[in-house]
């Protein structure tokens, strides 16, 4: 199976078992709750496969341009830091959201996600201008497109926390009224999706 392939079957994969999640774990109301939180208790390994899965799809994406060249030292390091960051974040679980009680574990996990969450965006756009400036890839308005798209889900999961707390200021950082549970599931979606992409878009 070639690097390309292997982008797209585990960022699908990633998707499929967060949408079984979904239905196994409804108590996890997904209106405020992490997708993290399903890794704690019955299915967690699921979860952990999930975060494996998206890792392994970075993984793919590194290795697919790494066999095209012409990439950067920037853009091979930057991919290592968020694989080790999705690897992260399936074998260090993280603590129930309302926890409050700091353990070892979800620091590091929570360090990890944020390595993703934060950074991506900006590693989607040095990639789209490194290979699009080669004529790399095949239809460059499409990536564009999914590049912006997950800048703007970025921009609704922080946003979705900001507003929550606007109209609830006594809600604290997160809780049952800080609706930030299905921007975080459309941010991580459209991070797979533009994985999808590059490796559908990118000429080989």
């Amino acid at each position: 199976m070639g690097y390309s392939y292997m982008v797209i079957v585990f960022a699908i994969l990633f998707v499929l078992i967060l949408i079984v999640l979904h239905f196994l774990k409804p108590e996890l109301d997904p209106k405020w709750r992490m997708i993290s939180e399903y890794e704690i208790g019955k299915y967690g390994w699921l979860m952990r496969i999930a975060f494996f899965s998206w890792g392994l799809s970075t993984l793919s994406v590194l290795l697919m341009i790494s066999r095209i060249g012409n990439g950067s030292y920037l853009i091979y390091i930057w991919l290592s830091v968020l694989v080790l960051a999705l690897f992260g974040a399936g074998i260090f679980k993280t603590n129930p959201i309302m926890e409050t009680t700091k353990s070892t574990v979800n620091t590091i996990h929570t360090i990890c996600g944020s390595i993703v969450i934060l950074t991506f965006p900006i590693l989607a756009i040095v990639i789209c201008v490194r290979y699009i400036g080669l004529n790399a890839i095949n239809v460059p308005g499409i990536l564009i497109g999914i590049t912006v798209l997950a800048w703007i889900a970025q921009f609704g999961f922080f946003s979705s926390i900001s507003i929550s707390q606007k109209k609830d200021p006594k809600a604290g950082r997160v809780g049952p009224t800080i609706y930030l549970g299905w921007p975080n599931r459309i941010m991580v979606l459209v991070y797979a999706l533009w994985a999808i992409t590059f490796a559908m878009s990118i000429k080989i």
